[in-house]
């Protein structure tokens, strides 16, 4: 046995061998003792040979049909498709059957594919490079921590994105709400992107009367990038929702359904234009901190609750 390297199946196989020449070659005792049925001990018995014992290792090429399926496809026709990609590597299978169509050869996409993926020299090692680079600068979605949305003032605040439309046009309400006490900004832009966001988030600093410590968004486009690194800039941690989960965003949602269902709705003279619209955001959020009552808060309104909790905690409240 040292003199081959056996796997560890084939020296199994071989104490199958051992037990058989030694309990008087008795097949179908050596099935019960190593409880195996006796066509696999007979398949192996048939291949052994005491000289060589590598035939008790497992041989793939016994299970390789005699006939492999071909491509059906004209050998030059495969030799053409191998021209046109090893002379551009960036041309995909789309613009290589569209240039075959030209020539008015007919293959199919997935004939394309079959050959690129068949020889290593035409695989765009380049585009693989710059996907794993742009994978380096993902951000990382950590989760908020539940106990964050009642541990203070500012110490998580909820923004999440909805589109309004005005007679036909859509524009994009950005709201925000401290967890704690309710306190509540939104304002409307006219696209979604993360520019917008970097901006809104500049807004709700200035806005709210506390620092904020946390901030919980979706997953969103427009929460990456400009946003991301406004936050950065700002050292305030940005945390996201499980995707597909809009509860881990609640308030923030029940927000918007507040500003719609409760204001917006009501606003029959409202005119598709940014400057009416936010003017008018300007109102729901004087109307919303200042004068609506909230039963989470034992019916305070939001400035009522964050001047009594800056006062309780002997910070210098402001004025409502």
């Amino acid at each position: 046995v040292r003199d081959f390297k056996l796997s560890k199946q084939a020296l199994i196989r071989l104490t199958w061998m051992d037990w058989y020449f030694s309990h008087g070659k008795n097949a179908e005792a050596t099935c019960r003792h190593f409880s195996i049925s006796k066509s696999v001990f007979y398949r192996w018995k048939n291949r052994f040979n005491k000289h060589n014992l590598t035939t008790l290792e497992f041989n793939t090429k016994l299970c390789t049909p005699h006939h492999l399926r071909e491509m059906t496809t004209p050998t030059w026709i495969l030799k053409k498709i191998y021209d046109i990609r090893l002379d551009d590597l960036e041309k995909s299978k789309y613009e290589i059957h569209e240039q075959l169509k030209r020539e008015g050869i007919k293959v199919s996409h997935k004939v394309i594919q079959k050959v690129i993926n068949r020889h290593i020299e035409l695989k765009n090692t380049q585009h693989k490079a710059n996907l794993k680079k742009h994978r380096n600068y993902s951000i990382a979605r950590i989760k908020a921590a539940y106990e964050l949305k009642d541990k203070g003032l500012g110490s998580l605040i909820q923004i999440d994105t909805k589109y309004l439309y005005v007679l036909g046009k859509r524009f994009y309400l950005y709201v925000a709400i401290d967890c704690k006490s309710r306190y509540a900004f939104i304002w409307a832009y006219g696209s979604c992107n993360s520019t917008n966001a970097a901006d809104f988030l500049t807004k709700v600093i200035d806005c709210f009367p506390f620092p904020i410590l946390a901030i919980n968004t979706d997953n969103g486009p427009e929460y990456l990038l400009n946003f991301h690194l406004r936050c950065e800039e700002l050292e305030i941690p940005h945390y996201f929702n499980t995707p597909h989960t809009p509860t881990m965003n609640s308030r923030a949602e029940r927000l918007i359904q507040t500003a719609e269902y409760e204001f917006f709705n009501y606003q029959y003279d409202l005119l598709p234009n940014l400057k009416d619209i936010n003017s008018r955001c300007e109102l729901f959020n004087d109307k919303y901190n200042n004068r609506r009552f909230h039963q989470a808060i034992h019916y305070k309104t939001p400035s009522e609750y964050v001047y009594n909790y800056l006062l309780k905690e002997g910070g210098q409240p402001f004025s409502i």
